[in-house]
């Protein structure tokens, strides 16, 4: 069996994901994994997909490609590596780090600039632009894995250094704190 990675990209519209999964289907591999998310009309989604051994990514991209680019559809795939370099289990822990104020060029480079220099990984990003909250203001919602070989308190310093040099509050929370404060 191959483990491969498909992206599809296109115009939001019903039906995407249901299209993609047929095809997949139709080539017997099954989705193990899919994560998809609209950004201002543009679909785009994350399939990790388990098939045979003769279904390579060229492959499976052609034949997406032939079923879905009428559609408006754009589809890659690419093998999935299984890195051995992934922390140990327990070697990090999960943090959500919330940015707050004005858009502006560089903002999510020099945050994350910050986050790459203490070898803390994104596992989900979203970036809010101008909500009823905060209507003339953006919010950036990092979850990260932060090493335990790290001085958080280095960390959070740093990061609130460097938001504060580009004109937005930062703000670091472990992710069990974060989601029992919001679930209230």
């Amino acid at each position: 069996m191959n483990t491969i990675a498909v992206t599809v990209l296109g115009n939001d519209r019903p039906g995407i994901v249901c299209e993609t999964a047929s095809v997949l289907s139709e080539m017997n591999c099954n989705i193990e994994d899919v994560s998809q998310t609209v950004l201002q009309n543009e679909f785009s989604g994350i399939f990790i997909v388990s098939g045979p051994a003769d279904i390579t990514p060229e492959i499976l991209a052609q034949s997406l490609n032939q079923r879905l680019t009428s559609q408006g559809l754009v589809c890659y795939a690419t093998m999935v590596q299984k890195d051995q370099s992934s922390p140990d289990a327990g070697s990090t822990e999960p943090f959500v780090v919330i940015s707050i104020g004005r858009d502006r060029v560089g903002l999510i480079a020099g945050i994350t600039a910050v986050m790459k220099e203490f070898e803390v990984n994104i596992s989900n990003l979203q970036f809010i632009n101008r909500t009823s909250t905060f209507p003339e203001q953006t919010v950036t919602i990092y979850e990260v894995d932060i090493p335990n070989k790290i001085r958080l308190s280095e960390f959070v310093s740093a990061i609130r250094d460097k938001g504060s040099g580009l004109g937005v509050e930062v703000s670091v929370q472990h992710k069990k704190i974060f989601e029992d404060i919001n679930r209230l």
